[in-house]
């Protein structure tokens, strides 16, 4: 699943003008890598993971404004939610762990 964003600001991204960011779903691997290589700094590791998303390097982030930004952060929670059940309601997961021996 991908998702474009408008930007209210032109940016420059992989060295191209845009107005717009295509962000694709994110992965396990992108989380891992993200938090890899942020540590425990919560701002670094969004940009990452939003920077993955785009299939750019974070420094091409740091030019969106931050309405921009606000958009972006909406669009990954979008993307990283999980999907309502076709009624509209939020479905549950439902684990069964029965104990060995």
């Amino acid at each position: 699943m991908n998702e474009t964003i408008k930007l209210s600001t032109p940016i420059t991204l992989n060295q191209l003008p845009t107005n717009q960011i295509i962000f694709r779903e994110p992965t396990v691997g992108d989380q891992l890598d993200a938090r890899q290589l942020a540590g425990n700094d919560d701002a670094k590791f969004e940009m990452t993971m939003l920077a993955n998303m785009a299939g750019c390097a974070p420094d091409d982030l740091r030019q969106v404004t931050l309405r921009d930004y606000g958009k972006l952060q909406k669009a990954y929670l979008r993307l990283s939610a999980e999907e309502p059940a076709a009624d509209g309601k939020q479905s549950a997961v439902v684990a069964v762990v029965t104990p060995a021996g």
